[in-house]
């Protein structure tokens, strides 16, 4: 049986992640060579502008790939570096997770739409930002090919200390609207909300009835969400590009989502009864959503739970060891 050599290299997953299973391709079997952007000494903790941690990761994937049949790096600035030092001696490259929380500034765009054009295929978690990138580093439209984001059900601690009293949750940092989350918790004094996220300057001051959780690991973190009566993903506006990993994972536990209607994340909303939109900032319709959960509970996460067994298909790891197969039959 013949070889293929993959390059995996990560922005923020370490380098024994195994990222999907793939130990052969036709008669080819797989070998991979990892790499990982971590920080993994003194110097590339506390350096973090320039990220030289991001850096080694890229030159060491860049050293490695050649001769090999294809490289893999994840989330776009890692992509940009890896294709500043690889250049055109590159094999096929694959961009995987191409997400920004914002998009860059125009100078830097333009530096970076020049490093993208090298890159054969962009791989993004929906069809808005395959337009929206194409758009905005000048690529062909054709390269972007949108896959859904994948995970297991979260893994939930067992010994997490729980509010006494009922309570929603909101979870993440990424384009989220925590002016208009915290003026919901004050117009709903009755109803106990938690926050976990990063800090936040509209989480300084929060009412009473709201407790912030800053950094908690993350099994912590989703046995507080699935102990809660919903979860709330309020995002910046109708065309912000984060919380589907929340949204997905909050479905896997079979949780009430509320959200923000969004064209960024339009395929993590659509056909799933227990998941409720509303428009961007809207103060007054995200409290009717809260309140209309809790008159209903019970129907609430029935229709949750149907939603979370759908899930279990439509997110199954396996859907990314079929793109990153079809990738290579292509160009390995």
């Amino acid at each position: 049986m013949s070889q293929l050599i993959l390059v995996n290299v990560s922005e923020l997953n370490a380098a024994n992640d195994p990222f999907i299973d793939l130990a052969a391709l036709g008669d080819r079997s797989v070998l991979w060579r990892r790499f990982s952007g971590l920080p993994r000494n003194l110097l590339e903790r506390k350096v973090q502008r320039p990220r030289i941690s991001r850096y080694r990761a890229a030159s060491e994937a860049v050293h490695a790939a050649r001769g090999s049949a294809a490289i893999i790096s994840h989330m776009p600035r890692m992509t940009n570096a890896v294709s500043a030092q690889g250049g055109a001696k590159l094999p096929p490259h694959l961009a995987f997770a191409f997400n920004f929380t914002t998009l860059p500034p125009a100078a830097e765009r333009a530096k970076m739409a020049a490093r993208f054009a090298r890159v054969d295929q962009f791989c993004v978690y929906t069809r808005f930002e395959a337009e929206m990138y194409a758009s905005a580093f000048k690529l062909d439209p054709a390269r972007f090919r949108p896959v859904s984001w994948t995970q297991d059900v979260p893994e939930l601690a067992a010994d997490v200390a729980l509010p006494d009293r009922p309570y929603v949750i909101a979870i993440g940092g990424e384009g989220r609207d925590f002016g208009t989350l915290v003026a919901t918790a004050r117009a709903l004094p009755m109803v106990d909300f938690v926050v976990v996220a990063r800090p936040h300057a509209a989480l300084m001051d929060v009412p009473r009835n709201m407790t912030v959780r800053y950094n908690i690991p993350l099994r912590e973190c989703w046995a507080l969400a699935a102990a809660a009566e919903m979860l709330l993903v309020p995002l910046l506006g109708p065309e912000t590009c984060c919380g589907h990993i929340t949204i997905v994972s909050a479905r896997l536990l079979g949780l009430p989502i509320i959200t923000t209607a969004s064209r960024g994340t339009v395929e993590y909303t659509e056909d799933f009864d227990g998941t409720v939109v509303v428009p961007a900032g809207d103060t007054d319709r995200l409290q009717e959503a809260i309140l209309h959960i809790r008159d209903d509970l019970d129907g609430a996460r029935t229709r949750s739970s149907a939603d979370a067994a759908v899930a279990q298909v439509r997110y199954g790891r396996g859907l990314w060891a079929d793109y990153v197969s079809d990738f290579l039959e292509r160009v390995a």
